[in-house]
Order: structure tokens, then sequence, then C-alpha cells
């Protein structure tokens, strides 16, 4: 009887030990405020980084008429795997913006699972167009990874921040300078940041679907309202002289050609429509430049085009800085050549054949010489070489709708 009785008391404390141990365990997934800087919210704690100053909280706050990517950090802190579903809280305010931008190596703030210190990064976009400051707060649920998962009252899945052109695929923040925690000149560095801007910035890395089977890089020449022109981050044609002869009054009839028939397959890119020498490039619509900031008048004029790609002008390129200076030009815009790394790039075109790739055309020749045609060189520069003997590659400029 005494044996019955301690077998009984034995029995009965494994079942109050089972019972405190599953209690024990749903705790693990109850909210619990644990300090003024982070929370628990059901199996781990969200670490929200505000990049403007690194603050820890599950808050995303904006003033009005600002737009900003938020860095969000979910972290699994328990010591089992569990699984995770980001939400925000409440509706979201007439004229904000609010959602995840999708790019590569980024995460997607979907239901998932997380090992023991898993962790998950997201890129949240915030555009605040109302009257007033805004802040988003945003939450988890979690519990066992084999436990299915609902979203608490009053609570949202973080929705998609998408533009019109779906043929965008990504947007990167350019950032050229170095040991920043945001570098990023050709859109596959670890550090890029992604955005969704209301307007795009000069430099800006766009990766675009230019039909149903290519992605291309591209950088930001100039935002044009409801459309962008682009520059190819790459030479797209290489080895060609500007005009065969030494003449440069007919124009760019050699380089422009293979350029246009290289990129006729682009059907997801606008067709543009231009006359050289009457219709304006930035600032004024002449093909002839004396110097990097003095393009006054038509060396040579052609009839109406239409294709899918140009080249870039003289007059664009000075107003994203280039002039005759080595390196005055952004590194996206000499990138990608032959020498270009000895020149402060990040990448040197390989497979090269001597000086083939050592820079790319312009629209433009040069007005004081009969032979002279501009070029971007892989040292960073506006340079102007004589058309007889010298081949360079053609860089598409592109029109996409925003």
């Amino acid at each position: 009887m005494k044996r019955k009785r301690i077998g009984l008391i034995l029995l009965i404390g494994i079942i109050v030990s089972g019972i405190i141990l599953m209690y024990s365990s749903y705790a693990l997934f109850s909210i619990n405020q644990i300090s003024k800087s982070a929370i628990t919210i059901k199996v781990g704690t969200m670490n929200v980084t505000l990049k403007i100053d690194g603050t820890t909280t599950n808050k995303l706050t904006l003033d009005k008429g600002k737009k900003q990517t938020f860095v969000v950090t979910l972290e699994n802190l328990n010591a089992i795997e569990g699984k995770f579903l980001p939400y925000y809280i409440g509706t979201i305010p007439d004229g904000v913006t609010f959602g995840y931008i999708e790019a590569t190596g980024v995460d997607i703030p979907i239901e998932t699972n997380l090992s023991k210190n898993g962790k998950k990064t997201y890129s949240i976009y915030l555009e605040n167009n109302s009257s007033s400051s805004v802040t988003i707060n945003l939450g988890v649920q979690g519990g066992l990874a084999n436990q299915p998962l609902s979203l608490p009252t009053n609570s949202h899945m973080i929705p998609q921040a998408v533009g019109k052109n779906k043929n965008i695929a990504n947007v990167w923040k350019y950032d050229q300078t170095s040991g920043s925690s945001t570098f990023c000149v050709t859109g596959e560095e670890s550090t890029c940041l992604p955005i969704n801007p209301k307007t795009f910035e000069p430099g800006t890395i766009i990766k675009y679907k230019v039909n149903d089977t290519e992605e291309k890089y591209f950088h930001v020449v100039s935002d044009n309202g409801d459309t962008l022109t682009l520059q190819q981050r790459e030479n797209i044609v290489y080895d060609i002289a500007w005009y065969t002869s030494k003449d440069s009054t007919k124009g760019p009839l050699t380089i422009l050609p293979a350029l246009e028939s290289a990129t006729a397959g682009w059907t997801n890119v606008l067709n543009q429509t231009y006359t050289l020498g009457s219709t304006v490039f930035k600032d004024n619509a002449y093909t002839g430049c004396s110097s990097y900031n003095s393009c006054t008048t038509n060396k040579y004029t052609l009839g109406e085009r239409t294709a899918k790609a140009r080249m870039i002008t003289v007059q664009e390129a000075y107003s994203l800085g280039c002039t005759q200076d080595l390196q005055s030009c952004p590194v996206w815009m000499y990138n990608y050549l032959s020498g270009s790394v000895s020149y402060g790039g990040t990448v040197n075109q390989t497979g090269d054949i001597y000086g083939k790739n050592w820079g790319y055309w312009t629209m433009n020749a040069n007005s004081s010489n009969s032979s002279a045609i501009w070029n971007i060189f892989y040292s960073g520069y506006l340079s102007s070489i004589d058309t007889t003997g010298n081949t360079r590659g053609g860089r598409a400029v592109v029109v996409i709708e925003k």
C-alpha cells in the first residue's frame, strides 16, 4: 500500500510538472514588455533599426512631407525554433504610402520560421504626404514552428510598396562613399539600400526587365516627372568607331545604328523619337561643343530617328558632374571600363582588347576640331578624341515610365 501511495504521488508529480512545463512554454509566446527600448512580441524581439538615429522600437515615425526607407530586423531570441508573422496595427492615414520593398538580399514580411537566433531583415518604405506627422506601429505574431498563426484584431499584413511600372525589379540608393553603411555603386553590393522614391535622384540604380527574358542594370540620368531617363551600367556594344572617316560633320552614323540594333528587342522601354540638332537634351539641342560646358553650335544634324536607345549627350554628362578633370564624373558613369578601378571605379571590364573598351561615345562632336568627338573616358572625365583610328563602346540611354 505504501509503495502504491508513493507511486501515485510520483505519477501526480510528473503530470503536474508536465502541465507547468506546458504553461511555461506557452508563456514564451505571450506579449511581454521588457524595457523602454525593446519589446518581446511572441517568441522574439523585433528590433526596428531606424537609420536616422539607430533607435530600437516597433514604431516608424515620419514628419509630414518626408519619405524614408527603414531597415527592420526581426530576431528570434528564444531557445527553440518559432514561427512568425509580421504585421502593422490600425489603418494607414490618407496621403501616406507604406509597404515593404522587394529586392535581392532583402526578406519579405510574410509568415516564416526562424531557428534560435535566426534573423530576417526587411526594408519598409514610408512616405508622408499628409498634413501631420505619422507613426506606424508594427507587431509580430509568433508561435511554435508547427502551429498555425492568425493576425490579432485590427492588424494587417504589410503590403508591398510598388510603382506603376511592373518591369522595375529593384531600386537602390546610389552611394559611392567608401566605407559607407549604404555603399552601392553597381546594385550588387551587400550594403545596397532598397528605396522606393517618388523623385529619383541622378545615379539611383534600377534593375529593369527590358523584355520578357532580360534584366539589365541602369542608373538614373534624370527624373522627367512621369518618366525616367536611364543609362545602362555597362557598354552594350564595343570597339566601334563614331564615324568611319575623319569627319565629325556627318554625325555618329557608325556607332548609333549599332547601338540601336543591340537594343531593338528591348520591348519594355519607350520609343524615343528625336532629331539631332533640334531635339533638346538637358539644356539645348546643339550637337557641337567646344568644351565640356560650352555647346553652342550644330556641328552636324541628322533627320528624325525612332529607337529604343540613344547615347548620352555632353550636356547631360556635364549636368551630372563631368568636366575635363580626372574623376570629375560620378563613378557609375565610368565604371565597367578597362581601367576604371585605377581611378576610383569598382569594376574593370574584362576580356578587353587593348584600348577598345577605354570609354564610350557621346552624341556630340568637338566644334573646335573637324574630326574630334567627345567620349566618357575610363579615368572619369569628358575627353575629346579623333574619329580616325579610335574606337569606343556605346552605352544605352533609355526612357521608361515610372
